[in-house]
């Protein structure tokens, strides 16, 4: 399905667009039977209103073609996290834990290292650095100290939700609105920071020193080699971000189609220098039955609510949320923000999968003209209300994961601990989009 929407980009053809759609239909149905309960009903349920929206309107070969409307999209989720190979053969999460062993000694600094090195770490690796950088964080003196973990890796999660090229939810904003990622670079990076700082502040009058129960393992790689280690992959994560920039600006192609092909090409030159080419084939056969299937739930997900926004597109979706807009007088962007915020976050917190909202919204609101002259205000105005409730709500997968690994309940993980701290950085980040609008 990846691979074919790639091939799309540069073969012009009637029989491509289909070819897409036979491949994400072909993907979703092999899941469904493994997929869990609540993730079936929930893709059944988007199916079954897509194929009856469609029936009564333009007909089900449209419903077809409208399965691949997110496949742009799906491809930065199938193809990046390719460059977890190198990432790992290359033992760069090794002297990520030895530096963590050397310097951590309160759990405020846990707390700091923690989310800095998820959000630049997993900036790239995605959801699949969740549970490995919280493994590595699971030694005797860190044990204790489980929530915090929790909240560290789910705030710096997060925060790659609002820049990251490599993220799902800045890719869905790039596919429908009129922004390029080197505007929304700038704006989602500083508040990412921001919601370091911020978190930084809210843990540090809980700060208390750890007790080391027990000296780390012996190794041989010392701390001078881990921090060399750790400055080269920065380096090579920073000349990626700026290669693929300069990309969007020389040649006539999406960043979502650029991202794809490049992590292709660098996971196998990086890959060759840590394995020989036999090995490296090999790893790649396991990341197609590995990685890629524990995948399922997303992309069923991701594909059936694109079926499900193109179905109420075509039924009219874009007028009713035009006259819902118009009928409570809502016809400033600094007003429709906060109201696109309870809307998400108020679905989110039900079960409704931000994917769905964000996506529902994004196809209307990129079509209307109301809003048309201000999509990179409204475009980051969707990022950061769609951070809140990634990070509040009890039912995203991130909080559903961490629950998972931190042996607690969701909504510990979710709303009460990160509500508070998502609404403050919302707060932040939209008296910076009022600032923005004076400005510009």
């Amino acid at each position: 399905m990846g691979s074919t929407y790639l091939l799309s980009e540069f073969l012009q053809t009637d029989w491509i667009a289909p070819l897409v759609s036979l491949f994400a239909l072909t993907t979703i149905m092999t899941y469904m039977p493994y997929l869990k309960r609540i993730p079936f009903i929930l893709i059944s349920a988007l199916l079954g209103s897509a194929f009856l929206l469609f029936i009564f309107g333009d007909g089900l070969w449209d419903m077809f073609l409208g399965l691949n409307t997110n496949v742009s999209v799906l491809a930065i989720f199938i193809f990046v996290p390719l460059l977890s190979i190198p990432i790992k053969q290359g033992r760069y999460l090794d002297y990520l834990e030895t530096v963590f062993n050397h310097y951590i000694q309160t759990t405020g600094q846990l707390y700091s290292y923690v989310k800095i090195a998820l959000m630049g770490v997993g900036s790239v690796m995605n959801l699949g650095t969740v549970p490995i950088m919280y493994q590595l964080t699971d030694t005797p003196s860190y044990q204790p100290y489980r929530m915090l973990r929790a909240r560290a890796l789910g705030r710096g999660f997060a925060m790659a939700f609002m820049w990251s090229p490599y993220f799902i939810s800045v890719a869905l904003i790039l596919s429908y609105f009129n922004v390029s990622w080197i505007q929304i670079f700038p704006i989602g990076l500083s508040m990412a920071v921001v919601g370091i700082t911020l978190g930084i502040l809210f843990e540090k009058r809980h700060s208390q020193p750890i007790v080391v129960e027990s000296e780390p393992s012996e190794t041989t790689v010392t701390i001078q080699e881990a921090k060399r280690k750790l400055f080269e992959l920065l380096i090579i994560i920073l000349c990626l971000t700026a290669f693929i920039m300069t990309l969007e600006y020389l040649v006539d192609l999406s960043v979502l189609t650029i991202i794809p092909l490049v992590a292709i090409v660098l996971s196998a030159i990086w890959g060759l220098v840590y394995e020989r080419p036999k090995d490296l084939i090999k790893s790649y056969g396991r990341f197609t039955q590995e990685r890629l299937p524990a995948m399922g739930n997303e992309l069923s997900l991701f594909i059936a609510a694109g079926a499900f926004g193109a179905a109420i597109l075509s039924a009219g979706a874009s007028e009713w949320i035009i006259d819902f807009i118009n009928w409570f007088g809502i016809s400033h962007i600094l007003v429709l923000i906060p109201v696109l915020l309870i809307i998400v976050t108020s679905l989110s917190f039900v079960g409704v999968h931000p994917i769905i909202t964000m996506t529902a919204l994004s196809i209307t609101l990129s079509s209307s003209p109301l809003f048309a002259d201000e999509h990179l205000l409204l475009s980051f105005g969707l990022l950061a209300n769609w951070m809140v409730s990634v990070i509040g709500s009890p039912f995203s997968g991130l909080n559903l994961l961490m629950s998972g690994l931190a042996q607690s309940n969701p909504v510990a993980v979710g709303p009460r601990s990160n509500l508070l701290f998502a609404l403050t950085l919302w707060l932040i980040c939209y008296a910076t989009i009022c600032l923005l609008y004076v400005v510009l």
